[in-house]
């Protein structure tokens, strides 16, 4: 005995409004269309009025509360109470569901040869088709059912990948940029050219390399020649001389600036400095004399002198003289502090020029060294040309007799 087939959801279980009128392989008759959405009926309901309805259609219109049949008006036959649509004024027209589901159906969808009945289609092929028109969900295209597959792993920009160095996943649009900070992402060494170097080992590794260029150790004071880190020395014996010059101008150029800086900067600050404190002084003595002339009627008697020779200044110059000692007391401030930076950038350049002068005089003598091998050597080729002179001459008679 063959399996049975499972039948679609009953009558009552509808979530979709009606078919679309494409799918009937036949003409289309009124009575096969639902009262609402005009599409072939769903799942279909007859009111108390004798109009079918879609399942799906009829809930959607009670689910506010009773409403009038918008056909019986339509028709001029509207009737109360029978032309009032409510919950459970309706019941599954099952005879009207046999006669649609029996309909001869073809699919909707361009492009698809499948045939059958209404029931078929519902059953089974609605909804699966691969000719159905679908929206890709991350970038919105659209797109038919079998090219999604294609489309989500080849064409969609928003398309998810893994990096495949690090294997995280990262959008499309996003990889590239990924690919410019990826860890595992692989180097090549410019001085070995050893490939497939992980970016968070490529520190490491040029660190070690001896084929790796790196710049001179006198770049700073202007060599601009990058040596691998096998030859930096030899670089350094054959160039100490061009060396030695940068370095020599580079010291010169320090000393300018100094000699320059302390007598513009610092000999004016010492002097700006004294006449402020100076300032501050008779500001000062001006409050002191202030102070006793404003306390001698106090004493009465005992300085009859003060009190008939001094007319009390008014308060509002005493406040001036206060304000005056207070922006004087703070210009001192500031010019101390100034000075105090003053000399720390004098001492800093003072020690780098301590360095530079031992690093000149470790030049000097390594370059003395050189010169005196030098006349060494030179010394050594005069007597071996001597002695091959010598050895000439005496050769010579013996040849000729």
């Amino acid at each position: 005995m063959a399996a049975q087939e499972p039948s679609p959801p009953s009558s009552l279980e509808g979530n979709k409004p009606g078919f679309p009128k494409k799918i009937l392989a036949n003409n289309l008759e009124d009575k096969h269309l639902c009262n609402s959405c005009q599409k072939i009926l769903r799942r279909p309901l007859q009111a108390q009025c004798g109009h079918r309805f879609c399942s799906f259609c009829f809930n959607k219109i009670v689910s506010c509360g009773p409403q009038k049949c918008s056909a019986c008006i339509k028709e001029d036959l509207f009737e109360e109470p029978t032309s009032i649509l409510k919950q459970g004024g309706a019941f599954p027209d099952n005879a009207a569901r046999r006669e649609v589901e029996a309909l001869a159906a073809v699919c909707p969808n361009e492009g698809c040869i499948w045939t059958g009945t209404v029931k078929e289609f519902e059953a089974s092929h609605e909804g699966n088709c691969d000719f159905m028109i679908i929206l890709c969900p991350s970038c919105k295209e659209l797109m038919r059912a079998n090219e999604q597959e294609r489309h989500n792993e080849r064409e969609c920009p928003e398309r998810t990948l893994n990096c495949k160095y690090c294997k995280e996943p990262f959008l499309l649009k996003n990889i590239k940029a990924h690919d410019e900070i990826c860890p595992k992402y692989p180097m090549i060494c410019e001085g070995c050219a050893k490939k497939k170097i992980p970016r968070e080992k490529y520190v490491d590794h040029i660190k070690f390399c001896s084929k790796f260029k790196a710049p001179c150790r006198f770049h700073v004071v202007g060599c601009d020649t990058s040596v691998e880190k096998e030859k930096i020395h030899d670089h350094e014996r054959q160039c100490s001389y061009e060396h030695l010059n940068l370095l020599l101008h580079f010291i010169m150029g320090i000393k300018v600036s100094l000699e320059s800086l302390q007598p513009q900067s610092l000999e004016v600050a010492s002097q700006k400095l004294q006449e402020l404190h100076q300032s501050l002084r008779d500001l000062e003595l001006k409050m002191s004399q202030l102070g006793g002339c404003v306390a001698a009627p106090v004493q009465g008697a005992c300085a009859p002198t003060l009190t008939t020779s001094f007319t009390p200044l008014p308060s509002a110059m005493g406040a001036a003289l206060e304000l005056q000692l207070q922006s004087e007391k703070t210009k001192v401030a500031e010019l101390s502090r100034r000075c105090q930076e003053l000399e720390l950038k004098v001492s800093t350049f003072e020690n780098i020029v301590c360095v530079l002068n031992r690093e000149m005089e470790r030049s000097c003598t390594t370059m003395e060294a050189y010169n005196r091998q030098h006349r060494l050597d030179q010394d050594k080729i005069e007597i071996l040309n001597n002695k091959s002179s010598v050895s000439l001459k005496c050769l010579y008679p013996v040849i000729i007799s």
